[in-house]
């Protein structure tokens, strides 16, 4: 007469005794029921959630990394422009400062819209019509707000007691994330107020050579 003795749980297999007339029966644990425990228990499991938890601020040190490389690269090029500018109009005649469109301010704009055009930004922020005031000598081409290029030619300064006039160029940039820095940063904090436009503005002031 045959035996059957169940056991432990944790065995896989069937197994015959030392005596062939007594056997032991081990129920075996479906694989349906093993495979969830060893993804929820294994070391695999655990790395991908240490994974999933660390990438949000990955990507927040990435983009972050990158955006902010490019706007001062972008920064650089707006004070190397500016300074072009200043550089030109401090040698330039000061000759038609009274009059409503003055040839020396127009061309500092072509300077300097030059210049950005030849580093290979987009010159659309800049306006083409110039406003000028003959009260402070200074032309403004913006575009919208205050966005766009200001130039004064009449700015006072004082070195070593003794007062003289300066050209200040001036360009204010709407710098809009290129790598999405601001929305990744706002879903991982919803109330962060990040702006989808920064102001990236420079300006350059050289004294007048010539009046």
């Amino acid at each position: 007469m045959f035996t059957l003795t169940p056991i432990g749980i944790n065995e896989r297999a069937f197994r015959l005794p030392r005596n062939p007339l007594h056997l032991t029966f081990y129920p075996r644990i479906p694989d349906a029921l093993r495979k969830p425990r060893r993804i929820l228990w294994g070391t695999e499991a655990a790395e991908l959630l240490e994974f999933g938890l660390a990438l949000p601020v990955i990507l927040v040190m990435l983009l972050g990394i990158l955006d902010f490389a490019n706007a001062y690269h972008m920064k650089q090029k707006l004070a190397n422009a500016a300074r072009e500018g200043a550089r030109l109009g401090a040698s330039e005649p000061w000759v038609d400062g009274d009059t409503s469109s003055p040839q020396s301010v127009q061309a500092i704009y072509d300077d300097v819209v030059t210049y950005l055009q030849d580093a290979r930004v987009d010159t659309s922020f800049i306006g083409t019509t110039m406003n000028y005031d003959t009260a402070t000598c200074t032309a403004t081409y913006y575009s919208s707000g205050a966005y766009g290029l200001k130039i004064e030619r009449n700015v006072q300064l004082v070195s070593g007691g003794s007062p003289f006039m300066a050209t200040r160029v001036t360009l204010s940039y709407p710098f809009h994330w290129t790598y999405g820095f601001d929305h990744i940063i706002r879903l991982m904090i919803p109330l962060t107020s990040v702006a989808d436009t920064i102001d990236i503005t420079t300006d350059a002031m050289m004294r007048n050579l010539s009046l």
